[in-house]
């Protein structure tokens, strides 16, 4: 019994010790490559404290290169681009021609009532890239977010003829001087996003649609 509970205790040291050492990492998965060109860049709602980095982070890819439109899924429908450049102080914005809103007009539908949800988002953003002929995006999101933003995709996304990319951002209450989890709001994020992580591997199942 003895031997038992120290094998135990030895398997959640080596796991903790892996997990503050890598965790972070994991969950910011990149290519380790520059995204291309591409037709539209796609901002993930976040909580309030990182939205304007990720639309700010869209709008400069935008301008940067030769990407067409920038889309915003699944944003509050009474949300307008003049009001995000005006709320977050957003410097050279992009005419509002080529932002583009993934809403739903019925606000009972699938889509809506799953507002904000990662893999809701993923989903609005196939049926958006479909109707309007886009075929590729680079999605933006917080950098422990990619690893499931990636996952939401794969699972929303049954066309091979629709290519996605990802650019992960820092977030300004991350630890900049120091290891992730010694700031304590942060590393409750991370351990939040495993849960989602896992939640996301184990109930949301591959798009079905046409």
């Amino acid at each position: 019994m003895v031997r038992v509970a120290m094998g135990v205790t030895v398997v959640l040291i080596i796991g903790l010790a892996v997990f503050l050492g890598a965790g972070h990492r994991f969950l910011c998965h990149q290519d380790g490559t520059a995204p291309g060109p591409a037709d539209l860049i796609v901002v993930l709602a976040g909580p309030p404290d990182e939205d304007r980095e990720r639309v700010a982070a869209g709008v400069a890819l935008a301008n940067a290169g030769q990407h067409r439109f920038m889309l915003l899924p699944l944003r509050h429908r009474a949300l307008t681009w003049s009001w995000f450049v005006r709320r977050y102080r957003i410097e050279n914005p992009i005419p509002d021609e080529r932002v583009l809103f993934g809403r739903d007009n019925d606000p009972k539908s699938r889509h809506a009532l799953g507002l904000g949800g990662t893999f809701a988002e993923a989903e609005k953003t196939v049926d958006v890239m479909r109707a309007q002929g886009f075929a590729s995006a680079i999605v933006v999101s917080s950098c422990y977010h990619i690893r499931r933003a990636r996952l939401a995709f794969e699972r929303a996304n049954k066309d091979p003829g629709l290519t996605f990319d990802f650019h992960a951002i820092g977030i300004e209450d991350a630890e900049p001087n120091g290891p992730w989890w010694l700031d304590g709001g942060y590393a409750l994020k991370v351990a939040d996003e495993y849960l989602k992580l896992l939640g996301g591997y184990l109930f949301y199942k591959q798009n079905d649609k046409d």
